[in-house]
């Protein structure tokens, strides 16, 4: 029986945000290496959703947080569009019992076949985290075990090199239901590998259908609480939150403090630190429209793309480049908010000044968005 075993030729490589770059770690050992903003513009994930919990269910069941805001449509699925794209096919797998779990990612790993976890970082040592915070979307990879030492080998993108876990903490990451159902890891597993008939469109096409699915996240939204509506749906809220913000919460440690320096603080995170690579994704995306200008496969060949098109790529990155340097603004000056004045942080913030910044945010996003729409698949 075989008690451990490491993918030799399965690579980490550090990076921004946890989905993208543990599906670029995946795809290199599939056959197609890149950067992780490649990787990243290629799922076409990237959007923008808010949802103002004082005027409506709140989004979060059971929570009272006033507000939720985030930079992508979506996460890891099985009909990513960078898989499809690349030739791969994605399987999901999610299972009710730890032991089920490992068992089932123990077989993955004999075939050579790295996985991606779904995993709650609170209970992964490496962390070492001042005080106990939980997230069960967190996304790692997986690339080995050794069951004579009881640890399992884990990347994960903040990290270099394969981190050593234990596996039972291992499988109480995965297996985690600290806070909402919704955000719970289930213990999912995904493994990517090749289609058998090795078909994929050409990239020079497939890039162009990325970018339109990015511009649909934005400008076409199904509800109003995403893309360009739902920014300025956010953008409306500002002047507001003396109202909305007002009043107290407890933390997760149970302490009460003020409403807004809960949020400004959750804010920051939402927006700056949480693995979104800054800017709420735009910085990761920005980094992907740069690399396109430079991307060989572009150039060549019979579907090249025109001098036209290039320069819309180039007339986007200003703007879109002025949305990140934006939204870190407003993300450090609630962080700052809430650091100097705590629990009194709503009666200095000045509304106007962060409304101001937010108008231009949409205004830059509508017209990155807009310019984009014209490259036609």
């Amino acid at each position: 029986m075989t008690r451990k075993h490491l993918i030799e030729r399965f690579r980490h490589e550090k990076g921004l945000h946890c989905d993208s770059s543990a599906m670029r770690d995946l795809f290199e050992f599939n056959g197609h290496p890149m950067s992780e903003a490649l990787a990243f513009g290629l799922d076409a994930t990237m959007g923008f959703g808010f949802f103002d919990t004082t005027n409506s269910i709140s989004f979060i069941p059971n929570s009272t947080i006033p507000f939720f805001l985030g930079g992508k449509n979506g996460t890891i699925e099985p009909d990513s569009l960078a898989c499809r794209l690349l030739g791969l096919i994605i399987k999901k797998q999610t299972f009710t019992n730890s032991d089920k779990a490992w068992l089932e990612a123990k077989k993955k790993l004999e075939q050579d076949q790295p996985l991606i976890l779904k995993a709650d970082l609170g209970y992964l040592p490496y962390f070492q985290l001042e005080e106990e915070i939980h997230f069960g979307g967190h996304a790692i990879t997986l690339a080995g075990y050794d069951e004579e030492k009881m640890i399992s080998y884990i990347g994960d993108t903040e990290f270099e090199g394969f981190q050593e876990v234990p596996i039972d903490a291992l499988k109480r990451a995965r297996s985690s239901e600290y806070g909402s159902k919704f955000i719970w890891p289930q213990n999912a597993q995904f493994s990517i590998f090749r289609r058998s008939d090795g078909k994929c469109p050409p990239l020079v096409a497939g890039i162009k259908l990325s970018i339109k699915k990015v511009v649909d996240n934005m400008l076409r939204a199904s509800i109003n609480n995403a893309g360009i509506q739902g920014l300025k749906l956010f953008s409306k809220t500002i002047p507001e939150w003396r109202q909305k913000l007002d009043g107290t919460q407890k933390d997760d440690s149970g302490n009460e403090i003020s409403t807004a320096r809960m949020m400004f603080e959750l804010m920051h995170g939402y927006i700056e630190s949480w693995g979104t690579g800054g800017a709420l994704f735009r910085n990761l995306y920005k980094k992907f429209l740069q690399e396109l200008l430079n991307l060989t496969e572009l150039k060549e060949g019979p579907r090249a793309w025109s001098d036209d098109e290039f320069k819309i790529i180039e007339e986007c990155i200003p703007d879109i480049s002025d949305s990140a340097k934006n939204w870190t603004l407003l993300a450090d000056n609630l962080k700052n908010l809430a650091k100097k004045y705590q629990d009194n942080c709503l009666e200095h913030v000045d509304l106007d000044y962060l409304h101001g910044i937010c108008l231009s945010i949409v205004k830059k996003e509508e017209d990155t968005f807009t310019n984009l729409s014209k490259i036609k698949v």
